[in-house]
């Protein structure tokens, strides 16, 4: 494969790696697949994306009942839009830096108020930003370059929830913090053959919530409570395998057991326990693996190809209904001048089937409006359209 066909090659997969990598969404717990840094690794002196994913999960939960007794079968999942940008640097030969906005995490779901236990939940948002400065010093190794990658970001979350009381009308939380993480990793890379190996760990980003509770039934006022984002470590692999062809792959490791509860207590007592909460998100969360296989092929300079496959372990103890995900992503590359890149992409998902049970708290205690459900295998869709402007 001749130098230039091989340049081009790694150019078109940096525009496609992220959107593939991030398909899976909303099935490892709430990472939305967003917190990659691949951009960072443009070879032009500027580069700019921009990008849009709608995401739309089918979870339908049945034979629900509990402490209230029996309910109607209601629609879990709501659909959502994942923005991101960012604006890769290239200082010398040296040095490549990368200025992103993410949205690393997200869970959104939409019971309504028609079932039994709209006084568990009607809507829960949770939802995240991520402002991040990202670089890479390389220096020559071999037949390629070894780059050590360091980031910092300022991240801000916020987790919304519904309740309805019946005649007693609705009950809300609002809660929210900011806060930093950091990252850090290293990187190889051999251009002439499209090839870039990358292992990257992102930091736990601990939260001190605060925010306000309205409930007709209960207390009403202020609030806090603590949560933390996990840490995780992501390795990458892409290479040219024949002319024209190139061969992708990731494994992630997410440390989703740290967010197992977040307990939101009135403002003035001295700890927050389970026990005093007014308000709370109970998710008793596991560990996750992520994989992803797939090939790109470049039919010709304006146009290419790529297709995925990633298996994402659902977070899901038995809580909650995020059980193992299957993605199917393909994803085309528009080059319509050499400056200009128009990505357009789509995935279908099967989130396998399973049961919940929210009986019991994560202190042991009972849930006074706890329940249990069952759910078959459903679908998810997803949308993505991005543009890259190189200088």
């Amino acid at each position: 494969m001749n130098r230039c066909r091989q340049h081009a090659i790694a150019a078109t997969m940096g525009a496609m790696a992220a959107g593939l990598a991030g398909a899976g969404a909303l099935a490892g717990g709430y990472d939305t697949g967003e917190r990659d840094w691949d951009f960072l690794f443009q070879e032009q002196p500027v580069a700019a994306e921009a990008e849009i994913r709608y995401v739309n999960p089918q979870r339908r939960i049945t034979g629900i009942t509990g402490v209230f007794g029996p309910s109607a079968d209601t629609d879990e999942a709501a659909a959502f839009s994942i923005p991101r940008y960012g604006m890769a640097v290239r200082v010398g030969d040296h040095l490549r830096c990368l200025a992103s906005y993410r949205e690393p995490w997200g869970g959104h779901a939409d019971y309504g108020t028609t079932w039994t236990y709209a006084a568990s939940a009607v809507e829960q948002h949770f939802s995240s930003s991520d402002h991040g400065l990202t670089c890479a010093l390389s220096a020559p190794l071999d037949a390629g370059r070894l780059s050590l990658v360091a980031g910092y970001s300022h991240q801000e979350i916020r987790y919304e929830l519904v309740q309805f009381f019946g005649p007693a009308g609705f009950a809300n939380t609002d809660v929210s913090d900011s806060s930093h993480g950091w990252r850090a990793g290293v990187a190889y890379e051999i251009p002439e053959y499209a090839l870039r190996m990358s292992l990257i760990y992102n930091s736990q980003v601990d939260y001190d919530m605060t925010g306000v509770v309205t409930n007709p039934l209960g207390y009403s006022g202020p609030v806090f409570g603590e949560i933390a984002m996990p840490q995780s470590a992501e390795l990458r692999f892409q290479s040219g395998v024949a002319p024209g062809w190139l061969a992708f792959g990731s494994a992630k490791w997410t440390d989703w057991s740290v967010a197992r509860n977040m307990p939101l207590c009135p403002v003035g007592l001295p700890v927050c326990t389970q026990a005093f909460a007014a308000s709370a998100l109970t998710l008793l969360w596991q560990d996750t693996w992520t994989l992803t296989a797939g090939a790109a092929h470049q039919f010709s300079e304006a146009f290419a190809m790529a297709a995925n496959l990633t298996w994402d372990q659902g977070a899901s103890a038995g809580f909650t209904s995020q059980t193992d995900t299957w993605i199917a992503g393909l994803t085309a590359v528009l080059r319509p001048s050499a400056n200009a890149e128009l990505k357009l992409g789509g995935a279908v998902g099967l989130m396998t089937g399973g049961t919940l049970s929210t009986a019991i708290l994560a202190d042991g205690s009972p849930n006074p409006v706890g329940y249990t459900a069952s759910f078959g295998d459903d679908w998810l869709y997803s949308l993505s359209a991005g543009l890259i402007l190189r200088f």
